[in-house]
Parts: structure tokens; C-alpha cells; sequence
């Protein structure tokens, strides 16, 4: 086997630590500047940092890639635009995006820079990967949640049509889908869509039913001992996480991996001493998800390293002397393993490479100004989405437009959903964010045999295909749309006809958006705050559950709901829908009138959420009388706001005050 059929793709946080990498040998390093980058934690990198970096890697064959893997601001353009054009002008092999409105800049502006598509974009199906390579993505970082078979249909997907796959190998799992939590956004305003997550997953709770403290903290991935699996599955980049890591732990875990592929490509056959990883720090390891084995094997009630715990385990040591020779044991070898890898760093030098006139090919390029539309004057439309059989009546002499959320399950309620909208011509289908495999292909069906005047959807490969289709889609709050080029980039690639504004952003930050030409442009004042969604069972550390692992019945058939709570006393609810991932919620949903007021003219649409979502929100009137009280608010009636806030509580707008 060729060593050129797949890459090694370390993490760099500081120049040590890409030094380290280097060092190990890997081929490619990712890493992030002083800004725009989803690890706002790690040191990162100066320009000039990035230019002596590439000279340093590219004489080392290894390549560098740059992480501008954040949602942007509108008041950001300028500035990323500028960081665009040094890096035009330099060497790098490549950036790695989350942003639409990033990607179409690229695509239309800096052609010459490759592009990947970030893990914060969670592709999971085939039309996520038509819609990247439409943008001109030459890779994907797949979803961390997916299975080895689901890899593997993707991968050969996408190499014919020339994509290339990239998995993580090794690392720190998150409990929710990438790009779609938002917990750490709500409970600070530090989102984990801008690089800020303060890692709430990892934090104490109150003990739940099950004595557990850490009741989200999963044990890190390591796939050492599938990298036959992964090849066979025909994934190129092999993905370590950890650009916040020291340069030690990135050294032994890229070192390691390196062994492994080289013995592999040699001898066919697998190493199997994961020792050296066992010594830096780790949560103790699984690989659930690529072994398709989710469930309680893969969580862990203690987020701090467990290196010495697993050397204790092995060992059997039970009495204290024993436990303290063994952790002075791994502290010991982990300073040999420091010292070893500051020798392996001193080493490495470049030699100096004049710059020449072919280095500064791309002349500076500045973007066009956008042109408003004209400001919204008359009342913006009511949006409503309900998720139960028996609020369908709300169609009834409604002016608003009524959504109907879909279930992720949707292969398994395809002919009755098919069955429900051509029954109800009125109602609109409400896509969910994740569509995996044979449900993705159900969303397909679906569209081939219903005739919806309009859908939302909170996933891109329903977007894709809806755009191909010429069927009019509405890109929904979780596609986080925070800038006016994301707008111009889904209505001019992908046909949207309009999109609801990310509600991570303030009044402020909205305010300079520019509308396209006709299209709409939503925004959701009322709903349940989503915190997290995962593929994950949240309910065997909490609650229990007589299973323990998560198997083909429970996505379709489970519905539970329960609470935790953190040692400062803040709730969240976990509720699953049947045939929904489970999901986290803030205990109070979000209500928001004040936007309206302060941003007149820009919405043509605003959307209420009255699915029947577990919080502490309660509504001290039926459903349609709430309707009817939203719509007085959107003509302007006196003392509506009011008595919106009077029929529904508690709620909150920390959000919105708090903005990105």
C-alpha cells in the first residue's frame, strides 16, 4: 500500500507545538492566526509566525493548512478580506472554512486558495458534500459522529467526484454535533461557532439519578487499531485534535500515528501498543461512534486526564503506596517525553528562501459594496412551527405559514409524512439539522412526492437538493447566518428564497446585513433554546436506561425527558423527541419583541416556535389565541408586546443582549 494514499494531519496551537508536529512527522498541520478561528484558546500565530512556519514545513514535506473555521460578522468582512489577501500571497496549502459567506468569497474572489470544508460544517450526507464541492471545497471534514460504514459510503462518494474525505483519528469527542451547539454561547456568550466554547461538557453537575457528576463528559477518540478500517473505507486525511494540547502530546500522538501507517503501508498488519498514548493526556478512549457502538462505553465521570488512573487500572494497584509509585511513574516518563520532544524542536531549522516576484502573484483585491434592498415597510409575516398531529387545526382560516417539524427518523416515517402533507396542502415541512445515510435519502423521497410551496430546512443537503429541484427553501436558524455574503451565497449557489438571521447575534451586529433583492429574511422571536443535539444517549448518565448502547429503535421510538443541573444552580433540559437525536434545552425558552423596534425595516418575516418542548415556559392561553396575540404584535397593535410577555413565561433574551 502507498503511503501517498492518505495523509497524517496534526494540530499546531503555537509554533512549538507545529515544530512538534513537524518533528513527528506528519504531513499536514492545521492551524489558526490571531483571529477567525474556532480555537480562540490556543496561542496562535502572527503572520509573519505563519511565513517562517511554511518555510520551515514545506522543507520538511509537510503542508500547512490555515483554520478560518469561525461564522463572520458583518462588521468582519474588511478584515477577513484583508487576512485573505496576505494569505494569497504566501505559500499555505490551503483554509478550512465554516462560514457560507467565507466560501463564497473564496470561490469568487481568491480562487487560487484550496478550500476545506471544517468539521464546524458537520457533513454527514451526500448532499452536504455537493453542496461543498459546489462551493469548491476539495475536502470534508466528516461529522465525528459517524459510523465506519457511513464513512465509507461517503468517501467513495465523494472520490468520484473528486472530494476527499478527512476523519478524526484521535482526540477530545464533543457530546453534540459540531457547528449546532450552543450551550456554551447561552450560558456566556462565549460561542464554540466563534472558538470561544468554555467546554460545558466538561463541567460538574449536580449528581444525577445514576451518582453521576460529569453527566456529558465522553472519553476521547482513538481509532490506533482501525486504521485498517479507515483505509479500506477510503478516507485520505486522518485527522489528530488538539491545538490547545502542549507540544509533548502532540509529538507522541503524531509519532505514534506515524509508526502506525508506516507499519501498515510495510506489513499489512497493525501495531498494537497504545502505551505512549495511554502516558499524555487522555479521558481514557473509545471509538463508539466509528465502531457504531454509542452508548454508556463511551462516556466518562471525570474530565481530567486519566493517564495515571488507566496505568493504575492495568496494573490492578489497590493500596496508596502503589497508586503513588505509579502516577510518579507516568509523571516521570512524561518529563522524559517533554525533554525528548524539546531536543526534536531544537533541531529543526530552515534555511532561509529569498522572496522572489513570484511569491507576490495575486494582486490585493477588494469586494464590490453590496446593494440593500429597499427597507421592509408593511407588517412581516407570522411563521409558526408545531410538531404534533393534533396542532395541525392551527392551518385553519390562519394567515400565518404553519411548519411542521420532521423527524430525523425519516425512513422509517416516510409514507405516513407523505401521507400527512398531501392531506394538508397548507402545511410546510421543517427539515432537522442531522440526516444520516437512509434518512437523508427519505428527505429526497419525500420532496420527490410532495408539492411544498415553500420548506425550511436546518440541514445543507436538503438545501442542495432543494435547490437543484427548483423547489423554493428557506435556510433555517441553525444554518447560522450572520452575514450578508452567507445571504448572497445560498440564493445565487443554491436557489434559496430566504433565511432566517443566526440568534448568537445582537440588534448591532444584524443591523449593516444586507437583504438581497427579492428575498426573505426571517427572524424567530419565540422558541425553546436549543443548547446541544447528539447522536449520544443522554439519558444513561442521567435518568437510566435499560440499554446500553443506542440501537435502530431508539432514534424512531424513544421519548424521554429529564433535567440537569450544573453547581450553579442553572437547569437544562433534556428532552428526545420520537424520532429525533436528543437534545438539550435552556429551562426558559427565548422571547425577543424588542427587535422589531430596534431594527425597523429589515425582517419580512418573524417565527414562533410552538412545538410542545419540556422547559419551564408555560402559555396561559391555547396555542391559537398565542397566534392571534403575535399577530397584534406584527400590525403594531397597542399593548401587544405586552401582553405577549404576559401570556407566555418565564422567558429570556440573554441571547440576543449578549450577541458573539
Amino acid at each position: 500500500m502507498d503511503r501517498k494514499q492518505f495523509e497524517l494531519l496534526a494540530p499546531g496551537g503555537d509554533v512549538e507545538s507545529i515544530k512538534a508536529a513537524i518533528a513527528a512527522g506528519a504531513d499536514a498541520i492545521y492551524c489558526g492566526l490571531d483571529r477567525f478561528n474556532a480555537r480562540n484558546r490556543a496561542t496562535n500565530l502572527s503572520m509573519d509566525n505563519l511565513k517562517e512556519i511554511l518555510s520551515l514545513a514545506h522543507q520538511n514535506h509537510c503542508k500547512i493548512f490555515v483554520t478560518l473555521n469561525i461564522i463572520i460578522l458583518e462588521n468582519e468582512i474588511r478584515s477577513v478580506v484583508k487576512v485573505l489577501n496576505q494569505l494569497a500571497n504566501t505559500d499555505i496549502d490551503g483554509v478550512i472554512i465554516q462560514d457560507l459567506g467565507l466560501g463564497y468569497i473564496l470561490k469568487h474572489h481568491f480562487p487560487t486558495l484550496d478550500v476545506h470544508a471544517s468539521t464546524q460544517m458537520n457533513t454527514h450526507n451526500e448532499g452536504q458534500v455537493l453542496l461543498t464541492r459546489q462551493l469548491g471545497a476539495s475536502r470534508v471534514n466528516l461529522s465525528r459522529e459517524l459510523n465506519i460504514r457511513e464513512i465509507k459510503h461517503l468517501a467513495q462518494f465523494g472520490r468520484e467526484r473528486d472530494v476527499l474525505m478527512e476523519v478524526f483519528i484521535h482526540g477530545s469527542y464533543c457530546i453534540g454535533f459540531s457547528g449546532h451547539c450552543y450551550i456554551s454561547s447561552v450560558r456566556n456568550g462565549a460561542s464554540g461557532n466563534r472558538g470561544r466554547c468554555s467546554q460545558p461538557c466538561r463541567d460538574t453537575y449536580q449528581a444525577t439519578d445514576m451518582g453521576v457528576d460529569h453527566p456529558l463528559n465522553m472519553k476521547d477518540n482513538c481509532a490506533f487499531t482501525d486504521l485498517d478500517a479507515l483505509v479500506d473505507a477510503g478516507v485520505y486525511s486522518l485527522k489528530v485534535e488538539g491545538r490547545i494540547k502542549k507540544p509533548h502530546y502532540v509529538y507522541t500522538v503524531v509519532d505514534n500515528w506515524r509508526k502506525q501507517i508506516d507499519h501498515y503501508c510495510d506489513t499489512g498488519e497493525l501495531l498494537t501498543d497504545t502505551t505512549e498514548l495511554h502516558t499524555v493526556f487522555n479521558r481514557d478512549f473509545s471509538t463508539g461512534y466509528l465502531n457504531d457502538s454509542i452508548g454508556q462505553e463511551m462516556m466518562i465521570d471525570n474530565p481530567r486526564d486519566y493517564s495515571a488512573a488507566h496505568f493504575v487500572k492495568l496494573e490492578g494497584a489497590d493500596s496508596q503506596l502503589d497508586i503513588q509509585r505509579i502516577k510518579q511513574q507516568v509523571y516521570d516518563k512524561k518529563t522524559d517525553i517533554i525533554q525528548v520532544v524539546n531536543e526534536k524542536i531544537s533541531e529543526l531549522t530552515a534555511s532561509a528562501e529569498p522572496e522572489t516576484e513570484e511569491s507576490k502573484r495575486v494582486p490585493h483585491k477588494d469586494l464590490p459594496k453590496l446593494v440593500a434592498s429597499e427597507p421592509v415597510t408593511e407588517s412581516p409575516t407570522l411563521s409558526v412551527l408545531i410538531s404534533s398531529p393534533e396542532d395541525i387545526a392551527l392551518t385553519q382560516n390562519s394567515q400565518a405559514d404553519i411548519y411542521y417539524q420532521l423527524p430525523s427518523a425519516l425512513a422509517r416515517n416516510l409514507s405516513a409524512l407523505v401521507e400527512l402533507f398531501n392531506a394538508n396542502p397548507a402545511l410546510l415541512p421543517w427539515f432537522p439539522t442531522i440526516l444520516i445515510g437512509d434518512d437523508y435519502a427519505a428527505a429526497e423521497q419525500l420532496l420527490q412526492q410532495i408539492t411544498p410551496r415553500q420548506i425550511v430546512t436546518n440541514n445543507t443537503g436538503v438545501a442542495y437538493f432543494a435547490g437543484q429541484k427548483n423547489i423554493p427553501w428557506v435556510a433555517g436558524p441553525e444554518l447560522n447566518i450572520t452575514n450578508s455574503y452567507a445571504l448572497k451565497c445560498i440564493k445565487e449557489e443554491f436557489g434559496a428564497v430566504g433565511a432566517f438571521i443566526s440568534n448568537e447575534i445582537t440588534a448591532l451586529q444584524m443591523r449593516r446585513i444586507v437583504r438581497p433583492d427579492n428575498f426573505r429574511l426571517y427572524h424567530s422571536i419565540y422558541h425553546p433554546i436549543t443548547l446541544l443535539t447528539s447522536r449520544q444517549c443522554l439519558f444513561q448518565q442521567t435518568t437510566g436506561c435499560r440499554k446500553t448502547r443506542v440501537n435502530k429503535g431508539c432514534l424512531p421510538n424513544c421519548e424521554k425527558a429529564t433535567s440537569i443541573i450544573n453547581l450553579n444552580g442553572s437547569e437544562y433540559v433534556i428532552h428526545k423527541q420520537r424520532g429525533s437525536y436528543n437534545r438539550m434545552y435552556s429551562s426558559q425558552n427565548f422571547l425577543n419583541t424588542e427587535v422589531l423596534s430596534d431594527i425597523p425595516g429589515l425582517y419580512t418575516d418573524i417565527f414562533i416556535d410552538l412545538r410542545d418542548i419540556k422547559t419551564e415556559t408555560r402559555l396561559g392561553v391555547n396555542k391559537k389565541q398565542v397566534m392571534e396575540i403575535f399577530s397584534d404584535f406584527l400590525q403594531g397593535r397597542d399593548n401587544a408586546a405586552a401582553k405577549v410577555k404576559s401570556v407566555i413565561s418565564p422567558t429570556s433574551n440573554a441571547q440576543y443582549i449578549k450577541g458573539l
